[in-house]
């Protein structure tokens, strides 16, 4: 997402839309190529209201390093939890977000505070760090990882 732009300029939502942003910032560096969102996709979908390709231009806040260690937790609801989890999140996912490797976005920050909420009603999830970003940051590795996790 964000790589991706689009300067569609009859878009009645561009002004809040991040690909917008996006070509404009490209605009700014003269870049010879601008991209478009196909209209056909535009006219399936319904309309500019619709668009598929839309991206709400505001900040989001992402977590990193999600803990794993609980006191409250039973074995039984640490293996629950962690059996949902890596069903929908794949478990190199999951560890990629517990050792801060990939950030969290709020939707999955939301699904994993349903499973918690779900095997553990006492326990809330907990983040090692936030950041805020319009757009998901790319995944990070090793030290970087620990460097911004350590603050």
């Amino acid at each position: 997402m964000e790589h991706a732009s689009c300067y569609t300029p009859r878009c009645t939502r561009r002004e809040q839309c991040t690909l917008w942003h996006n070509a404009l910032k490209e605009v700014e560096h003269s870049n010879s190529l601008l991209t478009i969102t196909n209209p056909q996709l535009i006219d399936k979908a319904g309309g500019y209201d619709h668009c598929p390709n839309y991206h709400e231009h505001k900040l989001r806040r992402y977590a990193r390093g999600l803990v794993w260690s609980y006191n409250d937790l039973t074995l039984g609801q640490k293996e629950q939890i962690e059996a949902q989890l890596n069903a929908h999140f794949g478990k190199s996912g999951v560890i990629r977000m517990r050792c801060g490797y990939e950030a969290i976005s709020p939707e999955e920050q939301g699904f994993i505070a349903e499973t918690f909420a779900t095997h553990a009603p006492a326990v809330e999830p907990r983040y090692q760090t936030y950041e805020e970003h319009y757009v998901k940051p790319p995944r990070i590795e090793g030290r970087a990882a620990h460097k911004l996790l350590k603050g």
